[in-house]
């Protein structure tokens, strides 16, 4: 005969799982009841508990889970240092509990809050960045008593030497956040400093949220000096990621978590560790909303928790989901092929919108045919969307999904303009059609790593990051873009032809580390940022015939570069085309200002005319060994290292220059005759090495 257990097992949490119990818990199940009884207090019934378990490599923390409930005498391990003491043995220094707001905000210097230049390793570069606890947000304090404890030489650790973090790596526990909720009794988060844009790890579960993982005798000192009544404090803890334990034990799977409240299937939230199980009769949660289907109304949660008689704060903007959807005048839900619910809204003036839900409640497929403008923070937190239909939207504003991940269908035909943070984080949309899209904001499908092209024919303006990160586009269509931003198609691979005929202006990081672009027009563009076609290193011919000005690290470690047109620039940042050691003629007949580093270590240049220079940097075409004749008839500052390395040159003319940095011509063993008559300044190593120069006229320098 079956076990009494395991069949009641089978039936609440599948079969898979009544045999794993059957295989872990022989011992516990001779006694009837047992094992069916800790389940109940600890887990709530589910068919995917299996899976979570077994596919997270679990198995054997679940298993000292359970015994700790059978076999466990021990107490917590007592001392009589404070937690103070003990933290100092650890290598830490605890600080004295919050109080108040600006206690919490001056450890907020510790971490990120941008994004960084990416660490490149050869494929796709490192990127980190959005890292504040939501501790940060405000308002934590109402809830919780928070401590913050910093690692002795957590200042010396940087972040980007920790390209692929784990929770319990030196940088993430170099700072953490000690919180206990404010109820009875209290759960306990241990915070590190990551945060859940690290998806491989849980940093609100560090050290499994076992003071004594940190050392012996913490959990039970913070009890006996800080009066805490701590729920579990004498059990093992079991984390399981995609659960939360709540203060009555029990293990929730939850969708999302916002400012400490988790949103769960089942239309469960769990505030401050307390689940509130909202009635089905009224209430669909879904996301962080609710559907209210007696006040025909959909809310945000994170601002409307009070409906629930829950005190929280929250100071994030409202999520413009609910106001899409308009007056509701009927509700209709059904079952669908997913295993959860398809609700079908008609609103009071128009059709049918249509939220498809999966069987954890997560929205899965929005259709909205009446929608016009799309407000800001559209679906901020989603992370399941699969598919979009709007296809009367014609404005989207800031923030449109900018977690979801997975969207694979998209259908946006009348939209004109979009804001910034758009779908940033996809990874999955690999077509996208927007035919009437004139703007384009920041972070336009920031790391989107699947699309291969795309055609924006009308656009004119793009913002800062568009498709950053992407490795595989490889076709665009942008004919009346006219402004660029910065960081434009950063680190893409693939692409490698681009035109660009009516683009006037250009950001910074325009196609950083591209290795592949061998075509590029650009017939009006008039200035261009730093860093233009950084790296890469095949380009060998560029036509800029109306621009004006150039930013620094143009074109920096370009290989191959023989031929290229500037009549029109008059200003040119620091290391321009460094590193090119073959082109052989230049002309820049109206360039007026040369930065630092220009063409550093070209070899081959035998030929260059700049006419209206009336200032040059540093390093100005050092190391080149080829050049024999010079005429700068209009410079009248020279920086450092003229020169340096040039043995050949054996004509210059600087009719006006005044002041001359140092090691200008160091290696130079040609030259003969040297007229400079309005010189006032030289720096130290003039000439060093000349053993032949016959002929020096210097009338007005300073000698002094």
């Amino acid at each position: 005969m079956e076990n009494a257990d395991l069949k009641w097992i089978k039936k609440h949490y599948g079969e898979k799982f009544a045999h794993l119990c059957r295989e872990l818990f022989p011992t516990i199940l001779e006694t009837e009841g047992l094992l069916k009884k800790i389940l109940q207090q600890h887990f709530l019934p589910s068919r995917e508990l299996y899976d979570d378990i077994v596919n997270q490599d679990l198995t054997i923390q679940f298993k000292n889970y359970i015994y700790n409930f059978i076999d466990k005498n021990d107490e917590n391990v007592t001392t009589n240092l404070s937690p103070e003491q003990l933290m100092r043995k650890a290598g830490y220094t605890l600080y004295p509990e919050c109080k108040t707001e600006a206690d919490v905000q001056s450890f907020r210097h510790y971490y990120h809050r941008g994004e960084p230049t990416p660490v490149y390793t050869g494929g796709t570069p490192v990127r980190y960045g959005g890292e504040e606890l939501c501790t940060f947000s405000g308002g934590r304090l109402n809830s919780c008593r928070v401590w913050f404890a910093v690692r002795d030489g957590a200042d010396k650790l940087k972040r980007e030497d920790f390209k692929k973090p784990r929770r319990e790596d030196d940088y993430g526990t170099s700072v953490i956040s000690i919180q206990f909720t404010k109820t009875d009794p209290s759960t306990l988060s241990i915070k590190n400093r990551y945060n859940h844009t690290i998806t491989d790890v849980n940093p609100d579960a560090t050290y499994g949220n076992n003071l004594d993982n940190i050392i012996e005798g913490l959990t039970q000192s913070f009890i006996d000096n800080y009066g805490i009544n701590l729920a579990n404090s004498d059990n093992e803890s079991f984390e399981l990621p995609g659960y939360i334990q709540a203060n009555n034990g029990m293990y929730y799977k939850y969708n999302m978590e916002i400012n400490n409240v988790y949103f769960c299937p089942g239309n469960v939230l769990i505030i401050n560790g307390k689940p509130k199980v909202l009635d089905p009769e009224r209430y669909i949660l879904f996301d962080h909303f609710a559907l209210d289907l007696k006040a025909k109304i959909v809310f945000d949660c994170n601002t409307n928790l009070s409906v629930f008689g829950v005190q929280q704060q929250y100071n994030g903007d409202k999520d413009c989901f609910p106001d899409s959807i308009g007056q509701i005048r009927e509700i209709k839900r059904q079952s669908n092929e997913g295993g959860g619910i398809t609700i079908q809204i008609t609103p009071d003036d128009g059709d049918v919108v249509e939220i498809t839900l999966n069987r954890h409640n997560e929205i899965v497929g929005y259709s909205n045919p009446n929608a016009t403008q799309i407000g800001d923070k559209f679906l901020q937190f989603n992370q399941a969307l699969e598919r979009i239909d709007l296809p009367n939207v014609e404005e989207i504003g800031n923030y449109f999904l900018p977690h979801n991940q997975i969207l694979s269908e998209m259908n946006l035909p009348q939209v004109e303009w979009i804001g910034n943070s758009f779908i940033r984080y996809n990874q999955s949309l690999t077509k996208i059609d927007l035919p009437y899209v004139k703007w384009v904001g920041n972070g336009f499908i920031h790391y989107n790593e699947s699309l291969t092209k795309i055609d924006l024919p009308n656009v004119e303006q793009i913002g800062h990051n568009f498709i950053r990160y992407n490795q595989s586009l490889s076709e665009i269509n942008l004919p009346q873009v006219e402004q660029i931003g910065d960081n434009f198609m950063c680190a893409n691979q693939s692409l490698t032809k681009i035109d660009l005929p009516n683009v006037k202006q250009i950001g910074s990081d325009f196609l950083y580390y591209n290795a592949s672009l061998t075509g590029i027009n650009l017939p009006q563009v008039r200035r261009i940022g730093d860093d233009f076609l950084y790296c890469n290193t095949i380009l060998s011919k560029l036509n800029l015939p109306n621009i004006g000005q150039i930013g620094n690290n143009f074109l920096f470690n370009n290989e191959s570069l023989t031929e290229i047109d500037l009549p029109k620039v008059q200003k040119i940042g620091n290391n321009f085309l460094p590193n090119n050691k073959i082109l052989s003629t230049l002309n820049l007949p109206n360039s007026e200002q040369v930065g630092n580093g220009f063409l550093f270590y070209n070899t081959s240049l035998i030929k260059i005319d700049l006419p209206n220079v009336e200032q040059i940097g540093n390093y100005f075409l050092y190391y080149n060994r080829t050049l024999s004749k010079l005429n700068l008839p209009n410079i009248e500052q020279i920086g450092n290292e003229f020169l340096y390395c040039n043995e050949l040159l054996n004509e210059i003319n600087l009719p006006v220059v005044q002041q001359i940095g140092g090691g200008f011509l160091y290696s130079n063993e040609s030259l003969t005759k040297l007229n400079i008559p309005n010189i006032k300044q030289i720096g130290d190593g003039f000439l060093h090495k000349n053993k032949i120069l016959t002929e020096l006229n210097l009338p007005d320098l300073d000698r002094e």
